[in-house]
């Protein structure tokens, strides 16, 4: 089909970054060598045998214990809820007001787990804080506010309804720069008390071990550790926290781990010691059943390269779909009111190359839901498309809970019949007399769903095999096929496909 042919001319483009430890990450050696191989709740249970159990200190060893893990370079405390604070590690622990004292802070708080052991003094997730803010947070979940009710000093922190998709109950969000800290420590409980989590209780947890989490936490969580990346910070109170209670959070040691288990990597198999950290963008899949969480925005930058689809089969939940009238050179662009305007786009031989998400752009859609019901998720205005009534009007809605939010999609002779879920007689088509994308009962100009399949670009290039030293054969998945052969002979009789040797890319095709 047009898509296979698409993803085999763009096969010599697509790259991506293997990151090869010796013997794990930040001198963890074979620590994680048991999760070898596992994928998606299979590793997040192997992990949790890994790093189970852990040799706390007790709460009140936690204020000496900071002193090895929290500590500045200034040799004041660090603190991640409040930006004016300078506390000594013997500084008071009382206050009346932001900037007075700091104190043990449960950022997964213990009331969630009643208190019990070891949780109530595991140091991971137990953090020196600002007395005050910490107050003000109380035991509310993580989340983002777009209203607060409070803010600490310069608005660092703040308390207030929750604005992301999926939950509107009052949350704590913690500054941009350690969204990503809280992220893995989250991660962290999830994985080393698996055992315990599914009884745990909170608006957060799911009340299972695995996923542990609602959709829309996850969803949140991955994005804070997407955009706020592992921070040397980290990596050292990870090491200090392995030397007091001999337990290391395999978050931080493998940054984007996530991924591997709630993310778009969870049929990839784990390396501990030839590890894949690539973070693959995958946007917005649509609303899971029951639930209106939606994936946060994604940034799309540069000319994109776009598949005409010919089957049903081309159609993947996360993907990045144009709407185009191919006959008119049109693809569907920004809403203006109760229509979509359109831009100027070219197809060559099936694949079109354009910019998006911008004026006079066309926009990407994210299709999300089922075969029996999809969404179609505009990034650019954070809205779903939407038949609201049985006219043409085609509008947008901020959450998919009705079929007015659904469309059933077949591809017949390359085109796309994308009709409404909540009135079937109306399709989506392309109206060239009054220049614009609609609905409608009878024929207008046919459109066609073009997928996105623009590659990643990294670091590493294609080369052909040669020398006689002896090397190892990863799959780009970073399963060991080949141990210790000859680099001349490595890749005979291998399958087709994509393999690694030595951090370098190598081909058979």
């Amino acid at each position: 089909m047009m898509l296979k042919k698409c993803q085999l001319t763009l096969l010599t483009f697509v790259w991506s970054a293997v990151i090869v430890w010796a013997q794990g990450p930040n001198n963890s050696g074979t620590y994680y060598q048991a999760a070898d191989g596992k994928k998606a709740s299979e590793l997040k249970t192997a992990l949790f045998q890994i790093i189970k159990d852990p040799s706390v200190t007790s709460y009140d060893g936690l204020w000496a214990a900071y002193k090895q893990t929290d500590l500045r370079d200034d040799g004041n405390i660090w603190d991640m809820y409040s930006s004016i604070t300078s506390y000594s590690p013997d500084g008071s622990h009382s206050y009346s007001k932001e900037g007075d004292g700091f104190n043990r802070e449960h950022s997964f708080p213990k009331s969630w787990f009643s208190n019990a052991k070891p949780m109530y003094s595991d140091i991971v997730h137990v953090i020196p804080a600002d007395g005050y803010v910490n107050n003000r947070r109380s035991n509310y979940p993580f989340g983002e506010t777009k209203n607060p009710t409070y803010t600490s000093a310069g608005g660092f922190s703040k308390v207030g309804p929750c604005s992301y998709p999926g939950y509107s109950g009052i949350v704590f969000e913690p500054n941009d720069q350690y969204k990503g800290d809280f992220a893995r420590i989250y991660f962290y409980m999830a994985t080393c008390y698996e055992n315990k989590i599914a009884s745990w209780n909170c608006d957060m947890l799911a009340g299972n071990s695995y996923p542990a989490y609602k959709a829309w936490v996850i969803n949140m969580l991955l994005e804070w550790a997407t955009k706020d990346p592992v921070s040397e910070k980290e990596i050292n109170r990870n090491n200090a926290a392995y030397g007091i209670q001999k337990n290391r959070n395999p978050y931080v040691d493998y940054p984007g781990l996530e991924q591997y288990i709630w993310g778009n990597k969870k049929d990839i198999a784990f390396s501990y010691d030839n590890y894949d950290g690539t973070i693959i963008p995958i946007p917005d899949p649509g609303p899971t059943p029951g639930d209106s969480t939606v994936v946060p925005d994604s940034v799309i930058v540069g000319v994109q390269t776009y598949c005409k689809i010919t089957s049903t089969d081309d159609l993947s939940i996360g993907s990045g779909y144009l709407i185009v009238s191919s006959s008119k050179g049109v693809a569907m662009s920004a809403s203006d009111t109760d229509i979509r305007s359109y831009a100027n786009v070219t197809d060559t031989d099936g694949l079109i190359l354009t910019e998006v998400n911008s004026p006079g752009k066309p926009y990407q859609l994210i299709l999300g839901g089922s075969v029996d019901g999809y969404t179609l998720y505009d990034m650019t205005e954070k809205k779903y498309l939407s038949l609201t009534a049985n006219k043409n009007k085609l509008y947008v809605s901020e959450t998919a809970s009705t079929d007015n939010e659904k469309w059933k999609i077949t591809i017949e002779n390359g085109n796309a019949r994308i009709a409404s879920n909540a009135y079937p007689d109306r399709t989506i088509q392309y109206n060239a007399s009054s220049p614009r994308f609609v609905t409608y009962t009878s024929n207008q100009t046919a459109v066609q769903l073009y997928k996105n399949v623009t590659p990643v670009p990294t670091m590493i290039g294609y080369t052909k095999p040669e020398g006689a030293q002896k090397v190892d054969v990863y799959r780009i998945d970073g399963v060991k096929v080949r141990g210790s052969v000859l680099q001349g002979n490595a890749l005979s009789g291998l399958p087709h496909g994509l393999y690694i040797i030595n951090k370098k890319k190598y081909v058979i095709e």
